[in-house]
């Protein structure tokens, strides 16, 4: 007996029975190939009595349609099968963002932005730069008299401009967007741009780092002016440095995202880290090469939906949240209404990812030096072994 109270099993020292070149394996010694096409021979072999088995037809299932297109080449493009996909994301903390959101750039009309709110838009994407926030907290205005339970129903972005980088003046723009949106408090608040320049000015400023920016804008968490934290137009190491150091953890990243430039590792690694992706311009800008492509068009005449709606639909189908501006009612209506009621097919996804571009954008200021795609992550194996 053992010192525990054990035991000793009987079969302590010997090989156990059952494997193949046990000599009391009632199986033999036969070769793994040969105990291969025995149990293949056994498998193949009726089965006898009626336990365990089905001797009737296959299974017919509950006449679904097909989830791919390739599943099925006969089926109807267009189906009538009505599907209710998620509209919205839930970021770290449990918090959850609609997918689909009113992009203000430009907007000098506060009616565009109470319109979208009675058509049903609750994700409000602003910033300091656009030089509106006054106009949109007055389309704001009478929404948010309802109470405290109205303002609940939003989510709010603003954005720290490149020249509010220093700590003192990421509190002053905070400020100022609270007083001009009039909403007590934002959602999520972002840092515009990487590049941080001398207050007033587009001179790089050097004195100031994101880690400077960042850390004061994690004290508005605390101060209750700000929940959630995050980027726009960073590259995956820079999210990842963050990450390194932060105490409140960035949930998203702002960046431009349609077909032509899915910057897919971008997009895949950083939501695995816990940040998720916002597209900005997800129509492109002035239509020619991105919204009314033929391929967009195609796709449009099959769904019997609008150009935008299909593009809208590919990044919202991956997760994406999509900002789109739009500056009349039948527009705000165009892409809300059904937005999330129908899928792009397989086939139909597959056509628009062939339209990337790699390196193809609609925003490309010249400040700005755009990273390496493979920068950050792991490593493609032809980078590591340079073949």
């Amino acid at each position: 007996m053992a010192s525990d109270g054990s035991q000793p099993v009987k079969w302590a020292g010997q090989a156990f029975s059952y494997l193949m070149h046990h000599p009391q394996n009632p199986q033999g010694s036969d070769s793994y190939y040969k105990a291969s096409q025995r149990e293949q021979a056994e498998s193949e072999a009726p089965r006898q009595g009626n336990v365990g088995t089905w001797q009737g037809p296959a299974p017919r299932g509950q006449g679904i349609a097909p989830r791919h297109a390739q599943d099925n080449h006969e089926a109807v493009v267009t189906s009538s099968c009505v599907v209710s996909e998620p509209e919205d994301v839930m970021l770290r903390g449990g918090a959850r963002m609609p997918l689909l959101g009113l992009g203000t750039f430009r907007i000098q009309d506060a009616s565009v932005v109470t319109q979208a709110l009675e058509i049903g838009y609750r994700h409000i994407d602003c910033a300091r730069i656009y030089g509106n926030e006054d106009v949109v907290g007055e389309g704001l205005k009478d929404f948010l008299a309802a109470g405290e339970e109205a303002r609940r129903s939003l989510w709010i972005t603003s954005k720290v401009w490149n020249d509010s980088h220093r700590p003192e003046d990421v509190v002053k723009s905070v400020d100022a967007t609270l007083k001009d949106l009039g909403c007590g408090y934002l959602d999520l608040l972002l840092i515009h741009w990487p590049e941080a320049w001398l207050p007033g000015t587009e001179e790089p400023d050097t004195t100031v780092t994101i880690k400077d920016t960042y850390q004061a804008m994690e004290r508005l968490v605390g101060e209750g002016k700000v929940r959630f934290l995050g980027v726009s137009n960073f590259s995956l190491a820079q999210i990842e440095d963050i990450l390194s150091w932060c105490t409140e953890k960035p949930v998203v990243n702002q960046i431009e995202l349609h077909p032509m430039l899915p910057q897919r590792k971008l997009v895949g690694v950083s939501c695995r880290k816990g940040v998720h992706s916002v597209a900005y311009s997800p129509l492109g800008v002035g239509g020619e090469d991105l919204l009314n492509h033929p391929t967009v068009t195609k796709i449009a005449q099959e769904t019997g939906k609008s150009n935008a709606h299909v593009l809208l639909k590919w990044n919202v189908q991956r997760g994406v949240a999509v900002i789109p501006k739009a500056s009349s009612e039948k527009h705000l209506r165009d892409n809300f209404v059904d937005l999330f009621t129908w899928r792009l097919t397989w086939d139909q996804k597959a056509a628009l990812d062939a339209l990337e571009k790699p390196g193809k954008r609609f925003i490309d200021p010249s400040f700005h030096v755009w990273a390496d795609v493979e920068e950050g992550g792991a490593k493609k194996p032809s980078a590591v072994f340079n073949y």
